[in-house]
């Protein structure tokens, strides 16, 4: 084995799902590239987003209580890319690329091209030095049959996301099923 090495503090590095979370702004639905975000407790089921305080999109979460977590195919990487680069602050805007379509709350826009869409009410806003994290409840998860496996569980292989790797900011596309959870270490022997 290679001997490790210490990278120092900035040197962490972890692939994250990238997502698209949107909220209703006061020139209407907005969509802002995002990679912090995660399940965070399965009962009620809820879900985290950490996005840096500067955005309108905070604005819109903050107002409404209520945002959107949609996730891209790789088909979608140069859009979500560009929803990360440019600025509803400056006037552009964000929807446009996309259909837009709404569940059960009112200020959550979900963009229909994307392979997974939920639906968020927020729970509870966690201050941190530079970003926000925005706790929330799943409302509702939002698919087509296409992207489900035959037992109706969502079918990632078949909804095709893809993750942003940092510090050396790349994204990637998800490999294949490699394996089946809480299974895969049954056989294995310790020594």
């Amino acid at each position: 084995m290679d001997k490790k090495i210490d990278l120092g503090p900035r040197g962490f590095g972890y692939p994250m799902p990238m997502a698209l979370v949107g909220a209703d702004l006061a020139q209407g639905p907005s969509f802002l590239a995002a990679a912090w975000f995660n399940h965070c407790q399965p009962n009620p089921p809820r879900l985290m987003v950490g996005l840096g305080k500067e955005h309108a999109t905070n604005v819109g979460i903050r107002e409404h209580g209520e945002f959107s977590v949609c996730v891209p195919s790789v088909d979608q990487v140069a859009v979500t890319d560009w929803c990360g680069i440019v600025s509803a602050k400056k006037g552009v805007d964000k929807a446009a690329p996309f259909t837009i379509f709404r569940g059960s709350l009112r200020h959550a826009p979900m963009i229909a091209e994307c392979p997974l869409c939920i639906e968020c009410r927020l729970h509870k806003t966690v201050e941190l030095d530079g970003p926000e994290i925005f706790i929330a409840d799943v409302v509702g998860t939002w698919t087509e049959e296409r992207f489900l496996h035959p037992d109706g569980k969502p079918d990632f292989e078949k909804m095709r996301p893809f993750v942003l790797s940092m510090p050396d900011g790349r994204y990637y596309a998800l490999g294949g099923h490699i394996a089946d959870a809480w299974n895969a270490g049954r056989g294995f022997k310790a020594g």
